[in-house]
C-alpha cells in the first residue's frame, strides 16, 4: 500500500503524446513546459510534471489508504490510450463503446485536476463560513433566536433529504477528492454524452498544445451576454468543450452537429492554442521549444458585447 503515492491529475500516458519527435533514441522522452506567461521552454519527462503525493488516496477512519479512484483513474487512462492508438491516430470512425470511454475521458480530465478541485471545494468554502458563523451564534442565543434559526435552517424540513448537514459542509470543503470527485465526474460524464463530437486534425508544426488543465469550455458568444451568464455551459448551443489528443488531433465537442474528423487551417489551430494557453493554471505543454505570438493575444472587446452595449468600460478579453 505504500505503492502508488505519485499521482498525476494530468495522465503521463496523456502527455505522452506530446514527446519532441527529435528526442534523442537513448535518451528518455521529453516534453517541453513552458510557464504560462513564458515563450521559452523547459525539457521534461511526462512523469516529473503534473502530480501530487496521494492526490487521489482516500484514508478510512482507520487511516488505512484507498486506491479506488487512483485505480479507476488509471484504467480510463489505458482504455483511452488504447483507442486512441487504435483509432484516432488511425481516423477510424468511433463505435459507442469508444465514443463513451474518450467522453468520460474528457469527463475525468475536467473534473480530476488541481485547480478544479480547488474551484469545487471553494464554491463551499462561502457556505461553510455561514454555517460556522450560525453555529457561534448558537452557542449564546436565546431560546426564541435558536428557534428562528432552526426555521430558516438549510436543514429543516422542508429541505427534506437534498439538505447538507454543517459537518457534511465542512468534508466537501476539506476533502473535496472523497466527497465530490466521483459524484461530480459521474454528472459531467452522463451531460457530454449527448454531445456533438468532431476531431480535429493538423499536420502543422508544432500542431495542437495542451496544459496543466487540458479541458477547455469556451462559449464564443459569451461575451454578447450579462457577466452572471457569460460562464460557458451546456444550457447554451454555443458550448465547446476542447480536449488535445495530441499535436495532431483535438477533440471538439459541440452542439452544432459538428462530428467526425475535420482537417482545420493552421489559423484555426493557433486559436484553440491561445485558448488553451489562456485556460492554463500555470503552465502549458508544446512538442517541441517553440511558441507562437498568437498564443498570447489580448483582443479587445467586439462593439456587440454586452459591456459595450451597455456603455460599461472596456476590458481585454
Amino acid at each position: 500500500m505504500s505503492k502508488h503515492k505519485k499521482q498525476h491529475f494530468v495522465p503521463k500516458c496523456y502527455l505522452k503524446a506530446w514527446c519532441d519527435p527529435g528526442c534523442p533514441k537513448k535518451q528518455t522522452p521529453y516534453v517541453w513546459v513552458f510557464e504560462k506567461e513564458s515563450k521559452s521552454g523547459r525539457r521534461k519527462s511526462p512523469d516529473n510534471i503534473f502530480h501530487e503525493k496521494d492526490m487521489y488516496t482516500v484514508k478510512d477512519k482507520g487511516g488505512k489508504r484507498d486506491l479506488k479512484i487512483e485505480h479507476g483513474l488509471s484504467g480510463l487512462e489505458r482504455d483511452f490510450s488504447t483507442t486512441r492508438i487504435k483509432k484516432l491516430d488511425r481516423r477510424r470512425d468511433l463505435d459507442d463503446k469508444e465514443k463513451a470511454i474518450v467522453t468520460m475521458f474528457i469527463a475525468a480530465t475536467h473534473t480530476r485536476t488541481k485547480s478544479q478541485l480547488s474551484h469545487m471545494a471553494d464554491q463551499w468554502r462561502d457556505m461553510l463560513q455561514s454555517m460556522d458563523r450560525l453555529a457561534d451564534q448558537a452557542k449564546t442565543a436565546t431560546e426564541e433566536e435558536r428557534r428562528y434559526m432552526a426555521d430558516i435552517s438549510p436543514t429543516s424540513k422542508s429541505q427534506g433529504a437534498h439538505s447538507l448537514t454543517h459537518n457534511q459542509v465542512r468534508q466537501i470543503v476539506d476533502d473535496p477528492v472523497g466527497t465530490t470527485l466521483l459524484p461530480a465526474f459521474a454528472a459531467e460524464a452522463g451531460l457530454l454524452a449527448h454531445l456533438d463530437m468532431a476531431i480535429l486534425c493538423t499536420t502543422c508544426r508544432p500542431g495542437f498544445i495542451t496544459s496543466d488543465r487540458p479541458c477547455v469550455w469556451f462559449d464564443p458568444e459569451a461575451y454578447k451576454r450579462p457577466p452572471l451568464f457569460s460562464a460557458p455551459a451546456l444550457i447554451h448551443d454555443t458550448i465547446e468543450i476542447t480536449l488535445p489528443v495530441s499535436p495532431k488531433q483535438c477533440i471538439l465537442l459541440n452542439r452544432q452537429g459538428r462530428t467526425g474528423y475535420i482537417d482545420i487551417p493552421v489559423e484555426v489551430v493557433h486559436e484553440f492554442n491561445r485558448r488553451q494557453r489562456f485556460h492554463a493554471s500555470e503552465h502549458y505543454v508544446v512538442c517541441e521549444n517553440s511558441s507562437n505570438d498568437y498564443w498570447f493575444y489580448e483582443f479587445e472587446l467586439p462593439e456587440d458585447s454586452w459591456e459595450k452595449q451597455q456603455g460599461l468600460r472596456e476590458n481585454p478579453s
